[in-house]
């Protein structure tokens, strides 16, 4: 009889301690993207892009004001977290700030982004399918290589295109899709146009991506290769 009454005991005490844990595993599946994004609170701002579901949305993302009680950040990487949110009194919050207490229970899962590999210096080496001849620069100051630069932490791009340095943005998503936009460029004008304007125009037109070792694709709408780089040294 006393065995029985202690296996019972047993039974509760270790069904007791499965619920706890699993009551203090409760909570919500957050995705937080790999970068963050311009955004606007009581001013310009960044904000992490987010997702409450259960499964990866690629183009499911949101922009997320609040914080994330702690959680700490590294840029480059997808996470999937469990979060605990709390619902605070309105009266005891400022009118910027969420009213829902956002705290990291644990982190389930922290990959690498696949698309940061574009993160990088690259030389050109042909636009349109045809391998590029470089001209001679006239600034001793200035690599004659056409190159692009991209910082996907801020999302912008700086490049040299054979006669002016140019900068501009762009946009990824990750289905290896990427859109470039020149937002500004020096003034100079050199003996042939013909090459930097073609680089710009086959920029412009790139809206997918390919790498292979250390080789980088740009494709058009249609599937055609628009540019070809090579990783810079």
């Amino acid at each position: 009889m006393k065995l029985l009454l202690a296996f019972f005991i047993s039974a509760i005490a270790l069904n007791t301690c499965e619920n706890d844990s699993t009551e203090k595993l409760a909570g919500t599946i957050f995705f937080v993207n790999s970068s963050r994004a311009d955004c606007t609170g009581v001013g310009p701002m960044k904000c992490f892009q987010t997702q409450e579901s259960d499964t990866l949305d690629p183009e499911g993302w949101q922009l997320f004001y609040a914080g994330i009680e702690g959680f700490s950040y590294q840029p480059g990487y997808i996470y999937k977290l469990l979060i605990k949110k709390e619902k605070l009194d309105p009266a005891t919050v400022p009118a910027d700030a969420s009213s829902i207490k956002y705290t990291l229970v644990k982190v389930l899962e922290k990959n690498k982004d696949k698309k940061f590999l574009l993160d990088d210096i690259w030389k050109v080496t042909s636009i349109q399918g045809e391998k590029i001849e470089i001209p001679e620069t006239t600034n001793p100051n200035q690599d004659n290589d056409l190159v692009l630069a991209i910082d996907l932490l801020e999302m912008k791009t700086l490049g040299y295109n054979g006669c002016n340095n140019f900068h501009g943005t762009i946009e990824t998503s990750d289905n290896n899709s990427v859109t470039f936009k020149i937002t500004g460029a020096t003034k100079m004008m050199c003996p042939n146009m013909e090459l930097p304007s073609n680089y710009k125009s086959a920029l412009e037109k790139a809206k997918t991506y390919k790498m292979e070792d250390l080789q980088l694709y740009f494709y058009d709408a249609e599937g055609n290769e628009v540019l070809k780089f090579q990783k810079a040294d």
